[in-house]
C-alpha cells in the first residue's frame, strides 16, 4: 500500500471497530528549561508509566467535553475529535494532536472518540500530556489503518504540546515515543550510549507543577541579564555534555555531581520550591550521588541518582521526607 507525503499508509476508511495505541512517561535527567534556549538535554523513557488509548468512530453530535475519572491503572479521560463542535476552552493537547492528524490525512470530516488510560500522574513533569497525545494519535492511526513514520508522529504530538504548554522544546514529544535514553538538541535526537549500571529514583512531591508559568519566569530572568544568561546557558550545556560522557563511561560519581550542579542552575532560574529542595536534601542525606528537580518545576518531581544497592534506601528516605510516591528506574534497562 502506498505511503503519502505525511508518512502514513493510504486508506480511506477505518479498518477495524477499535484502534489501539500506546506511549509512556519520561524523565529529564539534565536540560529542563535551558533546552528551550538552545542547550542539549538528556531524557529517559519511563516504560512502567504506560499510557494506552482506544479509538472508535463517533457520532458528530456527541459532546466534545473531556470526561475525567479513574481506572485501575491511574486516571482515564475521553474526548471527541474531528468533525465535532468544540469550544476552545474544552480542547486539550491530545485533542489538538488527533484533530491535526485527521486533517493531514484528508479525513477531517471524520469524528472519533478516544479513551485514554494513563498511569502517569498529571502535571508532574513526567510527560503525561505528550504521552497521552502520542497514544491517542497512534490509536486513531490504527483505527484508520495508517502507518505513521517517526517524524510524522513527533510532529503531531508537538502540535498538542505547543497547544498545552506554549513554547515546547520537543524533548517530551521525543522521549515518550522512544525506547531508550535520548540526547535531544535543537529538535534532533539520538540514542545515548549507556555504560552506567545504577538506579534513578523518581519522587513525586505531590504538588502539581506549572510548566507555562515556569517557562515564562525563566524567560524573564534570562532576558533581564543577557550576559549572565549566556554564562548560565553555557554552563548548562557543559554539564549536559559531561553527563552524556559519564553515562557512556559508567562514571556515577561524576554524573551525580553534574546533577547537583544543574539543580543549582534551576534554583537560580527560580523554578525550584521548598518541597523540591527538601526532597533533594533528603536524597543526598540518604546516600544519593546527586539529585535535582525533573521537568518544569514549581512542583512536580525530583530525580536522584543512586548506586543500585542504595536505591531502596534513597527511595524510603524520600518517602519519609514527604514524597507521595517513588519509582526506581534502572539506567541500563529502560526498554519497554
Amino acid at each position: 500500500m502506498d505511503v503519502n507525503s505525511n508518512g502514513v499508509r493510504e486508506s480511506g476508511h477505518p479498518v477495524a471497530g477499535v484502534g489501539a495505541g500506546g506511549a509512556h512517561g519520561k524523565a529529564i535527567l539534565l536540560g529542563e528549561h535551558t533546552v528551550v534556549h538552545g542547550t542539549p538535554a538528556i531524557a529517559f523513557p519511563l516504560p512502567t508509566l504506560a499510557v494506552r488509548a482506544a479509538a472508535r468512530v463517533s457520532d458528530p453530535g456527541e459532546a466534545p467535553t473531556v470526561d475525567i475519572g479513574t481506572s485501575p491503572e491511574g486516571w482515564r479521560f475521553r474526548f471527541i475529535a474531528g468533525n465535532a463542535p468544540a469550544a476552545a476552552q474544552t480542547l486539550s493537547g491530545p485533542q489538538v494532536a488527533v484533530g491535526e492528524a485527521l486533517r493531514r490525512w484528508g479525513i477531517g470530516d471524520e469524528t472519533v472518540e478516544v479513551t485514554v488510560d494513563c498511569a502517569i500522574p498529571p502535571a508532574r513533569g513526567l510527560g503525561s500530556s505528550a504521552a497521552c497525545a502520542g497514544a491517542a494519535v497512534r490509536a486513531v492511526a490504527d483505527l484508520h489503518g495508517r502507518t505513521l513514520d517517526a517524524a510524522s508522529l513527533y510532529e503531531l504530538v508537538q502540535c498538542g504540546e505547543q497547544f498545552a504548554h506554549g513554547r515546547a522544546s520537543g524533548v517530551d514529544a521525543s522521549t515518550v515515543l522512544a525506547n531508550a535514553p535520548i540526547w535531544f538538541h535543537a529538535g534532533a535526537t539520538r540514542a545515548l550510549e549507556i555504560g552506567l549500571d545504577a538506579k534513578l529514583v523518581l519522587a513525586d512531591t505531590g504538588t502539581s507543577g506549572a510548566t507555562q508559568r515556569a517557562v515564562a519566569a525563566v524567560r524573564r530572568r534570562l532576558d533581564g541579564d543577557r550576559l549572565a544568561a549566556q554564562r548560565l546557558l553555557e554552563r548548562a550545556a557543559d554539564l549536559t555534555w559531561s553527563a552524556a560522557a559519564d553515562l557512556a563511561a559508567g562514571r556515577a560519581a561524576s554524573l551525580g555531581k553534574a546533577l547537583r550542579e544543574f539543580q543549582c542552575i534551576l534554583g537560580e532560574l527560580g523554578v525550584s520550591t521548598p518541597e523540591i529542595d527538601a526532597l533533594v536534601a533528603a536524597a543526598h542525606d540518604a546516600g544519593s550521588l546527586g539529585a535535582k528537580l525533573t521537568g518544569g518545576g514549581l512542583g512536580g518531581c525530583v530525580i536522584a541518582l543512586a548506586e543500585t544497592g542504595d536505591a531502596a534506601r534513597v527511595s524510603e528516605a524520600l518517602r519519609r521526607a514527604g514524597a507521595v510516591r517513588t519509582w526506581l528506574v534502572p539506567t541500563r534497562a529502560v526498554r519497554p
